[in-house]
């Protein structure tokens, strides 16, 4: 899912999971908190409460068995930090009667459905889930909706949800005006029944088709970006200079076709946020203004000049702080490696992990690499590191900064260029190793060594007679080296498409 789809999905759906009054509880980390949330809703609580429907007196008294059931359903509710301004203690006290009222006591023994389990399971998990709990059959789950929907305006409590989720309260109510009866009937059917908030109820289209009649995306992304600390001209120049064709797939929920729309996307995204944004913003929001996007669009660079593209300038091994972006992500670039055992070209991946080949690339048109050491060989795991112009080791300090993880979960084959790193999150900088055979696969288990480049056939062979030719060597703290020594001339980028 690209970045633009990512914005798209903060809003609506994680706001949907929220239905119940006592489930409504995000995972989002940029939640409002609940103050803000109950300001933005235009229609103030005491308006809601009179326009709900008036909370229903039981037909008939509640047994024990049912009012323990009502009790406990009650009290979870009122006492959730997190329940909309909108629902008041009638409303919960309606809801809890209403629930227990649709099973008689000897249903209630027959499901083993007591108080002290139902209120157990929900302050475990946060929400209900009679559906998934209980074995009840489809005629009381449809009387539970509709108990449920007699005490309480759903739609103010959708409304009220959304917004707190950051949408302004006349497009939060736009929305909860959008959606059908049928569409209200199957999200409180999800919220009380089922476990997963995956399962929204409410259908995808009709959902998206509520959104798209509601929302003005540049304003929601201007709005975000404030937001999350970008000055208000940054903010403005970010949201309206997003070319319409992003804005046009954020509504649509698509994503382009083809490679390379994706590749020309992310260039224009790339050119824009470093056009709008000072350095201190570039930093403040991690490297993007885009709102925790994927790994092809997560973007730290630097402010510094770019070396010259033919290698022309001096060595350098110490900087200030990150490369900036030199590299243009809508072309293709490869790395070629001047050994003493040989050529090795690597086709930098731009499409996915386009920080980590930029940063690569940069330090080598620095001539950060030349004359350095592949000092390691490790026929265990099946690699060759290298990386180290400072002292041929692990333990070299690098070039002063680190990049950012793009991406976890990586499974290594042979053949690809792919980051050193210490345990810690977010710890690579220079250091590199090349996956030559199988073994590097037991690497899988990790998967936090980030994978930017793939050899071809020609300089895998090579790559695999540097690796047999290693040696152990007691001095070397990871294990030995190749036999002779294997020096990195240079490193050059070409342009390859």
């Amino acid at each position: 899912m690209g970045a633009y789809m990512r914005i798209l999905k903060l809003v609506l759906p994680l706001a949907l999971v929220c239905l119940i009054a006592a489930a409504c509880s995000s995972d989002s980390d940029d939640s409002e908190p609940a103050a803000v949330a109950t300001e933005a809703v235009s229609q103030p609580p005491e308006a809601a409460e009179e326009s709900a429907p008036e909370p229903a007196e039981a037909a008939t008294p509640l047994s024990a068995s049912q009012r323990e059931l009502s009790d406990a359903i009650f009290t979870v509710m009122l006492e959730d930090a997190e329940r909309p301004a909108v629902v008041g203690e009638d409303q919960i006290r309606c809801l809890g009667d209403n629930l227990a009222g649709v099973f008689s006591d000897e249903r209630i023994d027959e499901l083993g459905m007591n108080g002290a389990r139902l209120a157990e399971a929900y302050t475990d998990r946060g929400t209900f889930a009679l559906g998934d709990d209980y074995d009840i059959t489809d005629q009381e789950e449809s009387q539970v909706v509709d108990k449920a929907l007699e005490c309480m305006e759903w739609r103010t409590v959708l409304a009220e949800a959304i917004a707190s989720e950051g949408l302004p309260a006349d497009q939060a109510n736009c929305i909860a005006s959008e959606i059908s009866e049928e569409g209200i009937r199957s999200a409180v059917a999800a919220s009380l029944l089922a476990e997963s908030e995956d399962d929204l109820g409410i259908a995808d289209s009709e959902a998206m088709a509520a959104f798209q009649s509601c929302v003005n995306v540049r304003e929601m992304l201007y709005e975000t970006y404030v937001l999350q600390g970008l000055s208000e001209d940054s903010a403005r120049c970010v949201a309206d200079g997003l070319p319409d064709e992003v804005v046009e797939m954020m509504l649509e929920g698509s994503e382009p076709d083809e490679e390379e729309a994706v590749l020309e996307m992310m260039g224009e995204l790339i050119a824009l946020q470093n056009r709008c944004l000072t350095p201190e913003e570039m930093e403040l929001m991690g490297g993007s203004a885009f709102d925790n996007p994927d790994p092809a669009f997560t973007t730290t660079f630097g402010s510094g000049a770019c070396p010259p593209a033919d290698g022309s300038g001096p060595s350098v091994l110490y900087f200030d702080g990150p490369q900036p972006m030199c590299l243009d992500p809508t072309k293709q670039y490869t790395a070629v490696f001047d050994t003493t055992a040989g050529e090795m070209r690597i086709a930098l991946d731009m499409a996915n992990t386009p920080v980590t080949a930029n940063n690569f690339a940069v330090l080598a048109r620095h001539h950060y690499y030349d004359e350095t050491l592949l000092f390691r060989t490790d026929p265990s795991i099946g690699i060759i590191q290298g990386g180290a112009p400072h002292t041929n080791s692990p333990s070299d300090p690098g070039p002063g900064y680190t990049i950012p993880d793009e991406g976890a979960g990586f499974t290594y084959e042979p053949g690809q260029l792919v980051m050193a790193r210490t345990a810690a999150p977010d710890s690579a900088s220079a250091q590199f190793f090349i996956a030559v055979n199988e073994n590097t696969a037991r690497l899988n288990s990790q998967g936090t060594y980030v994978v930017f480049g793939q050899m071809d056939d020609a300089s895998l062979a090579v790559a695999e007679a540097i690796l047999a030719s290693h040696v152990d060597q007691p001095d070397n703290p990871l294990g030995g080296g190749p036999e002779p020594p294997v020096i990195v001339h240079s490193v050059t980028i070409e342009e390859t498409g």
